[in-house]
């Protein structure tokens, strides 16, 4: 039994948009209940009408009304500090200011800014980033007992800010674990994202327009995700596409994924950037071999021979997907095989889970009035 008691989770938002941080923030929450008697809590200012409450029983979701300072003070008045962890989840928002008045409270506060201040999210509006980074969010930050990096090219970029940076990836569950071998057959590549321009979804269908993979007879390109900026640029592409083999499915959830992921033979993000994509290693999972770029955080799996890097320009993703269908197939199963055994080691989230008591749980006797 832990010391832990509870973990707050602070998130901006839940909805589809924001799926990836605020599912990673309470992933391990199963887990964390059955195997060291924690509780998980995902407080929030923000729920869409589609978040299903019931796919996360071991959570407890709170809705605040507002997000003020006295409100926080009220709020974290019914928690004890020397036996609950603060994690708060993105940057900028409501969960950083919350975390740090919490931290004023004496609660140990773990810092995880999902990629969200990897140098190429940076740029993106500089001139409001970075002032307000400098003079608000890393002076807060700093104040965290720990910074949670999710992927290791993160780490070493946080490490140029904040102290104390330690690297627990995100993973997928056990049970997502599938087979590795595919059934042979023409082609189908996935993109499995939100529609946002980082995510390379638009070079990627104008890689696939360029590529020889479009004479292939049943080769296809499944493209699933939630909208956010690119629908129309997409749409407007797949309508030009003489072949008619793209197909734009909108977002994807639950048996529908599964089933998508099932027949898919390659999973393609050449993002331009990310904090550690779950997406890639659920592909990896269900038996997809992965095409992504170095922006993608993931430099482990490149290295290791168990993915092919897309780079980001629409010249070389043409090269990957072509690259992709020159391998044999008893060459697509031994990498394959290479990438499902390296997420079996450390990306599962029953593991995750236990570094994480690991490391949170060290923390505590650090947490006092400040």
């Amino acid at each position: 039994m832990s010391r832990i008691r509870k973990i707050i989770n602070l998130v901006d938002g839940v909805s589809p948009v924001n799926f990836g941080i605020w599912h990673a923030a309470v992933a391990t929450s199963s887990a964390l209940s059955s195997e060291y008697g924690i509780e998980s809590y995902l407080v929030t200012p923000t729920i869409d009408n589609s978040f299903q409450q019931d796919l996360f029983s071991a959570v407890k979701i709170i809705q605040l009304e507002s997000v003020s300072k006295e409100a926080a003070i009220t709020f974290f008045k019914d928690f004890n500090p020397e036996e609950t962890i603060v994690a708060s989840h993105g940057c900028w928002r409501f969960a950083t200011k919350w975390a740090a008045i919490a931290r004023h409270l004496g609660f140990t506060w773990v810092y995880t800014p999902h990629g969200m201040l990897e140098p190429w999210s940076m740029e993106q509006k500089r001139w409001k980033k970075l002032p307000y980074f400098y003079l608000i969010e890393r002076r807060l930050a700093r104040k965290a007992n720990l910074i949670r990096a999710v992927g290791k090219p993160e780490k070493e970029n946080l490490e140029k800010h904040f102290q104390g940076v330690v690297h627990i990836p995100n993973g997928i569950y056990q049970s997502e674990l599938k087979q590795s071998h595919k059934n042979e057959g023409p082609p189908v590549f996935l993109f499995l994202a939100r529609l946002h321009h980082k995510k390379g979804i638009i070079p990627l269908v104008s890689a696939w327009c360029a590529s020889e993979i479009i004479q292939r007879s049943g080769a296809r390109l499944e493209i699933a995700g939630t909208d956010d900026g690119e629908k129309d640029a997409l749409e407007s592409i797949i309508a030009q596409n003489p072949e008619k083999n793209i197909r734009f499915l909108g977002p994807v959830f639950g048996k529908a994924k599964e089933e998508l992921m099932g027949y898919a033979h390659f999973y393609v993000l050449p993002s331009l950037s990310e904090g550690f994509p779950t997406s890639v290693v659920e592909a990896i999972g269900a038996g997809l071999l992965p095409l992504i770029s170095e922006g993608c955080n993931f430099p482990e799996i490149l290295s290791e021979g168990a993915a092919i890097n897309t780079g980001t320009s629409i010249s070389s993703i043409q090269e990957a997907l072509e690259k992709a269908i020159g391998f044999e197939q008893k060459e697509l199963n031994f990498m394959r095989q290479k990438g499902l055994n390296m997420v079996e080691v450390s990306l599962v989230w029953e593991k995750i889970a236990g570094t994480q008591v690991q490391a949170f749980e060290a923390l505590l006797p650090q947490a006092k009035k400040i």
